[in-house]
């Protein structure tokens, strides 16, 4: 993988502070977008903590931005990969 690669957990906060961080009820928006807590949603936005699976199942779900965000995560480590393909995929 190439060095120029982001890391994954940097670019999901940023995008979920970038969309949240303005509001003034930031980790009460985030937290219901989630389904999460206030508490969780706090860790998320100081960056101290990301968000499991199901709390970023339910984000891209509730906001475009961040479903964008990891889309192009996901086409970025796929391009980074291009000549390999995961164990458990037919030949082709």
């Amino acid at each position: 993988m190439s060095a120029a690669v982001r890391p994954i957990r940097a670019s999901l906060l940023d995008v979920i502070a970038r969309e949240f961080k303005p509001y003034r009820f930031a980790q009460e928006m985030l937290a219901r977008a989630s389904n999460k807590t206030p508490r969780t949603a706090k860790n998320w936005l100081s960056g101290s903590s990301a968000p499991d699976i199901e709390a970023l199942i339910e984000l891209m779900a509730s906001c475009n931005s961040i479903a964008d965000e990891v889309e192009r995560l996901v086409a970025e480590r796929r391009k980074a990969r291009e000549d390999t393909q995961c164990p458990g995929s037919p030949l082709s």
